[in-house]
């Protein structure tokens, strides 16, 4: 099991490193994040996989929701979100670098408790785990960089109008990055 968990981390980075499309990205790093926890269902500990799972989910629920807003399905779109609202292109940036595993942000801090379990026994799963989270933080960084530096020159595509999804996305979001100090006690 533990080798499924090194080479689903590192088939998720690698694979998600040419794409172009956000979900089939997002699809890829879901794949490194099974072998993080597969890992720790390798070594007995289902609580923490279920941890890891729960804080997952907090981060990429809010993601999925801001993209179906702003109708975003290829990373060139992903420069709409700034032209719309700062605050939500905001939250979408620090959700991309803490699903990525960017310290101190809350992604960071259940690969941080994986690391600490695994290192004492199972030092190259652990080595095959870091290299596929380096490979999705380095997406998900050209994704924020990109989104950063490009001016909206494609044509808008007009968000799904709802007040009350945007407000639940900003909601979601807000509350999953607060989760990083709670983690870890």
């Amino acid at each position: 099991i533990m080798a499924m968990a090194g080479i689903n981390a590192l088939v998720g980075g690698v694979m998600g490193m040419n794409q172009s499309q956000v979900r089939t990205i997002m699809a890829y790093s879901s794949i490194g994040h099974i072998g993080w926890m597969l890992s720790l269902l390798a070594v007995f500990k289902p609580n923490a996989s279920i941890m890891y799972f729960a804080v997952y989910s907090a981060l990429i629920t809010p993601l999925f929701m801001s993209l179906w807003y702003f109708n975003i399905f290829s990373t060139k779109q992903m420069n709409k979100i700034p032209s719309n609202s700062v605050l939500l292109h905001l939250t979408t940036v620090i959700l991309l670098l803490s699903l990525g595993g960017l310290p101190p942000l809350t992604g960071f801090m259940p690969k941080l408790m994986t690391i600490m379990m695994l290192t004492e026994s199972m030092k190259i799963t652990v080595f095959m785990l870091v290299m596929g989270s380096v490979m999705n933080l380095f997406f998900y960084l050209s994704i924020v960089i990109n989104m950063m530096f490009s001016t909206p020159n494609l044509k808008l595509l007009n968000p799904v109008k709802s007040k009350v999804t945007g407000t639940l996305t900003l909601v979601t979001a807000s509350l999953s990055l607060g989760l990083s100090p709670l983690i870890m006690m």
